[in-house]
């Protein structure tokens, strides 16, 4: 412990610039945010300029503690903050151990960060003593925008929480220009605050193909994210309905991703959609089965009714795969020309553009490098440099 007071007077005598970052994302699995912080903190771990202080759910650590569940990207510019309690070093190490974590909230704070940054929309309340510059990532709106997609303590967390953020932030992060439009519309009053920086490639970009998941046909059609009601399963499989009555032979249907909530209805057609034999639900796979997934289907589905960014989009654009998406404003900003478009409310005209899809080659070409030439604006490297610009900003209010 007398190592890591030392390093925390280290810390306050920085001359670069130190960002207190939570990283209670990677004591789970991960997902898109996730992956989001991960590839950031990747791309800015080599940065001369920034000191990235790491925080755990608690950075008093003992034996019984799990880890998390990928390590933090290391590099000069990146230290995971932590005091280690060890009972063969410190005398009645679980007194010890609790006292600190009731500190926690001062034991942050007398890092003396010039920057706070809340990756998920805000930060716990260990941090609620430090006084950095707050900079929050908001990833979408979707809590007021579709509400009844949402789990309840979901719902409730953000009803209750987000509007301290929005009203303590020097900037705020939107990873779209949908979401700053949202932000606006419903009434936030300093839009110069808000800067939209978008997500590199996707997490596969960094992914070598394998190989697929037995048991598929030569021909499927693809749809990846998690079976939930934003994610418009219902016209999803209606449309599917609709392109097996127009074209002989139409590609097996395969979804790739696990149940969330609401799910029975979505279930039960699901079910009996696999013993008629038009539908293969995978559940959870491996990214470099994924990754295959994408890059062998005949067309990518994403049909969503909401989303903040859309990685399923840009995942199958860097495949190379044909993809038809909502229409929705954020869809067309990440996916551009590289996708056909159908309304959310509307199966007969999504499965028209499938079905435009499979049995037009040249336009299924077309997509292809239209997707592909997309992908090449995005860049982890340019996420990071512009997340850091914004952190600066907010440093020098």
């Amino acid at each position: 412990t007398s190592e890591s007071f030392g390093k925390l007077l280290g810390y306050r005598r920085e001359n670069r610039m130190t960002v207190a970052v939570d990283i209670a994302a990677f004591w789970e699995p991960l997902t898109g945010i996730g992956w989001y912080l991960y590839r950031l903190l990747e791309h800015l771990s080599d940065r001369e300029e920034v000191r990235l202080l790491l925080f755990s759910p608690t950075i008093v650590r003992s034996p019984d503690l799990a880890g998390p569940t990928v390590p933090a990207p290391g590099g000069p510019a990146v230290e995971t903050v932590y005091y280690d309690i060890s009972p063969n070093k410190v005398l009645f190490a679980g007194t010890v151990t609790r006292l600190l974590r009731r500190l926690e909230p001062l034991l942050i704070a007398a890092h003396g960060c010039d920057v706070l940054f809340a990756p998920n929309y805000f930060l716990p309340r260990r941090f609620s003593l430090a006084r950095g510059s707050l900079v929050a990532t908001i990833h979408d709106l979707g809590f007021r925008a579709v509400p009844w997609t949402l789990r309840e303590e979901t719902l409730k967390e953000l009803s209750e929480q987000l509007d301290r953020t929005l009203e303590k932030s020097d900037r705020l992060i939107t990873v779209s220009a949908a979401v700053r439009d949202e932000l606006i519309r419903d009434g936030y009053p300093d839009p110069d605050r808000i800067k939209v920086v978008h997500h590199g490639p996707g997490q596969l970009s960094t992914v070598s193909a394998g190989s697929l998941p037995a048991e598929l046909p030569n021909r499927f059609a693809l749809h990846v994210g998690t079976l939930e009601p934003r994610k418009n399963i219902d016209t999803l499989l209606a449309s599917w309905q609709e392109v097996r009555k127009q074209i002989q032979d139409p590609p097996l249907l395969v979804l790739c991703g696990k149940y969330g909530w609401k799910t029975d209805s979505i279930r039960s057609q699901v079910e009996e959609a696999e013993l008629a034999g038009w539908l293969q639900h995978l559940g959870y796979v491996t990214e470099s089965e994924l990754a295959a997934l994408y890059e062998n289907a005949d067309v990518v589905l994403f049909p969503s009714l909401y989303e903040g960014f859309g990685l399923p989009a840009v995942e199958a654009q860097w495949a190379g795969t044909p993809l038809v998406c909502s229409d929705i404003p954020v869809l067309h900003e990440v996916a551009g020309e590289g996708a056909l478009f159908a309304p959310p409310d509307r199966p007969d005209l999504l499965a028209a553009a499938v079905i435009s899809i499979l049995e037009d080659e040249g336009l299924a070409l077309e997509l292809s490098e239209r997707g592909r030439k997309r992908t090449q604006e995005l860049s982890w490297d340019r996420t990071a440099a512009e997340t850091l610009a914004v952190w600066r900003e907010a440093e020098n209010d």
